[in-house]
C-alpha cells in the first residue's frame, strides 16, 4: 500500500499544477459519494424503522399464540388431509375390505383435524387481520372439498359404480398440493408480520 501512494504521490508531482487539480477532484468527487451513499443509508434505515410495529410484550405474547395455535391447527389438518389424499404415490393396500377401513379411518382424522382447525381459526377471527383471516379461510374450504371428494363413496344421488366413487379425481389430487402451498404463503405472511414486531418495555 505504501509503495502505491508514493507511486500516485509521484504521478502528481510530475503532472505539477495538473496534479493538484486531478487531487482536488477526486477529494470532492468521494465527499460527494460518501454524502450520497449515507443519504441513501439514512433513508433505508428510515424506511425500516417506519416499517416497524411497536407493541406490548403482552400484546405480543398474546399475538405470538394466537398464530402459533393457528399454525399448529392448520398443520395438522395439511397434514391429514394430505395423507388421506396425497399429491403423489403412495402404497395401497391389496385387500379392498381393509384398504376401506384404512382410507375411513384416514377420513375420520382429518374430519377431526377440519373441525379443530375451524374452531381455532373462528375462536381467534376478531383478534387478526380480515386479509389473513380470509387466506386461512380459503385453505379450510379447500380442505373441506377434499373432504367431500372422498364422501363421494357414500352419495347415493352420485350415479357411478361404487369402486369409481372410491377413486380420486386428477383434480383431486392436484388440491393436494395446492392447499400445501396456500398454507406455506400464508405462514410466510405471518412470519414476515411477527418479525416486524418490536416489544416495548
Amino acid at each position: 500500500m505504501k509503495d502505491i501512494w508514493q507511486v500516485i504521490l509521484g504521478v502528481i508531482t510530475c503532472l505539477g499544477g495538473f496534479g493538484v487539480i486531478f487531487t482536488a477532484v477526486i477529494k470532492f468527487s468521494s465527499n460527494i459519494i460518501a454524502e450520497r451513499l449515507q443519504e441513501k443509508y439514512s433513508l433505508k434505515l428510515n424506511k425500516e424503522l417506519e416499517s416497524r410495529i411497536y407493541i406490548s410484550k403482552t400484546k405480543f405474547d398474546a399475538e405470538f399464540e394466537i398464530y402459533r395455535s393457528l399454525s399448529k391447527a392448520f398443520f395438522e389438518m395439511v397434514k391429514d388431509i394430505s395423507v388421506m389424499i396425497p399429491s403423489g404415490f403412495s402404497v395401497q393396500i391389496a385387500d379392498e375390505e381393509k384398504k376401506r377401513e384404512h382410507d375411513n379411518k384416514l377420513y375420520d382424522i382429518a374430519c377431526k383435524s377440519c373441525v379443530n382447525a375451524q374452531d381455532t381459526l373462528n375462536g381467534n377471527a376478531p383478534f387478526i387481520p380480515e386479509e389473513l383471516f380470509n387466506k386461512y379461510t380459503e385453505i379450510m374450504k379447500l380442505c373441506g372439498l377434499q373432504l367431500g371428494a372422498f364422501e363421494r363413496r357414500w352419495n347415493v344421488l352420485y350415479i357411478a359404480p361404487q369402486k369409481e366413487k372410491e377413486t380420486f379425481t386428477h383434480e383431486d389430487y392436484a388440491r393436494t398440493e395446492e392447499i400445501n402451498n396456500k398454507l406455506k404463503e400464508v405462514n410466510n405472511e405471518v412470519r414476515a408480520y411477527l418479525s416486524k414486531l418490536d416489544v416495548i418495555n
